[in-house]
């Protein structure tokens, strides 16, 4: 090689290694859903996850009231099935992940009242949870319960 190849063949190999790796194109993930948070967390975190979510909520809807004070405790009532009772509370929130907040005292001698009762739902997809206070029109009794009721089964006549 002649020294003017030299000279570019310098320049060159210079040039290259002054120029950045072309980055991989990475896009950032899709935002991940509530549901999909809650489920990937510990059993133990996932009530205290839906109480924050219920607080926050509450702070972004002062109207809504009672605003939960205390906490007496939370159910795990798990993901809503399709053939839930159709005039339950829980039927809006088929295919959900579905957790009750009763605030309140923690006194034996104080009954739970229906109007601190709160359902948090976790829709598929959703990137907020979904509340709803428990207590029936009249105020009287919670519609909220441990097991959401089911559908009864068609029946067929012979």
């Amino acid at each position: 090689m002649n020294q003017k190849s030299w000279i570019v063949a310098g320049a060159l190999m210079l040039a290259a290694c002054g120029q950045p790796a072309e980055a991989p194109q990475t896009q950032p993930p899709p935002p991940q859903s509530l549901m999909d948070q809650v489920t990937a967390m510990a059993a133990e975190q996932q009530p205290v996850f839906a109480w924050q979510q219920l607080t926050a909520w509450q702070q972004a809807h002062p109207e809504a009231q009672p605003p939960c004070a205390s906490i007496r405790r939370v159910d795990a009532i798990g993901v809503i099935p399709e053939d839930v009772a159709a005039d339950s509370i829980y039927a809006a929130y088929k295919g959900a992940l579905v957790f009750t907040v009763q605030c309140g005292p923690q006194l034996t001698t104080v009954r739970d009242n229906p109007a601190e009762h709160w359902l948090v739902a976790f829709a598929s997809g959703a990137t907020e949870a979904a509340v709803a206070n428990c207590a029936a029109a009249n105020g009287a009794r919670t519609m909220c319960f441990r097991t959401p009721p089911r559908a009864a089964p068609a029946t067929t006549t012979p």
